[in-house]
């Protein structure tokens, strides 16, 4: 079955974020969320149990439509994590849609995915010129930055095509 619309894809997507943050960090309270429809701020502020997530009051400053977020609890990762979901290829319009979300909240994790696999520039600029700088969105001083992981939607196996994820080596960070 072939996505007909972004919104069918959050149902399997937000299945594959819940298990795969839970790997990565399996003593923490993960909460996915279709967030779509609203600003993140306004979705937060009408569902005042997710303030519990945030330290401060930050959050109100989160004027940004994301598809979907993890609400992360843990005792040292407490944060966000996106993702943005596609029928199309994905294109730089949506790498840099998703950069700008991820600049304003700053996710512990951050992704773009589409079920039509990647689109051509995007490809080339990362892997024949060598743009992962394109990606990043947060430097910490002696950390690697963090950055958006790009994939194709497998939706037979309703999960990542390990086959098309960028930038490449970023792979185990999806399972």
């Amino acid at each position: 079955m072939n996505y007909q619309t972004e919104k069918q894809m959050y149902g399997d997507i937000s299945r594959w974020l819940y298990t795969v943050l839970l790997s990565r960090l399996p003593n923490a309270d993960i909460d996915v969320r279709d967030t779509h429809a609203s600003p993140l701020n306004e979705y937060i502020k009408k569902h005042s149990s997710l303030q519990d997530y945030f330290a401060g009051d930050l959050w109100q400053t989160y004027d940004i439509q994301v598809d979907l977020t993890a609400f992360i609890k843990s005792g040292k990762h407490n944060g966000l994590a996106f993702v943005e979901c596609k029928i199309i290829p994905i294109s730089l319009l949506h790498v840099s849609q998703l950069l700008g979300y991820s600049r304003v909240a700053l996710p512990l994790f951050s992704y773009l995915i589409s079920s039509a696999g990647i689109g051509n520039a995007v490809k080339s600029l990362i892997m024949r010129y060598d743009r992962t700088d394109v990606l990043e969105y947060y430097w910490q001083k002696g950390r690697l930055p963090r950055r958006i992981i790009i994939a194709k939607w497998d939706v037979s196996s309703k999960s990542i095509d390990s086959t098309m994820v960028l930038p490449q080596g970023t792979s185990g960070l999806l399972r």
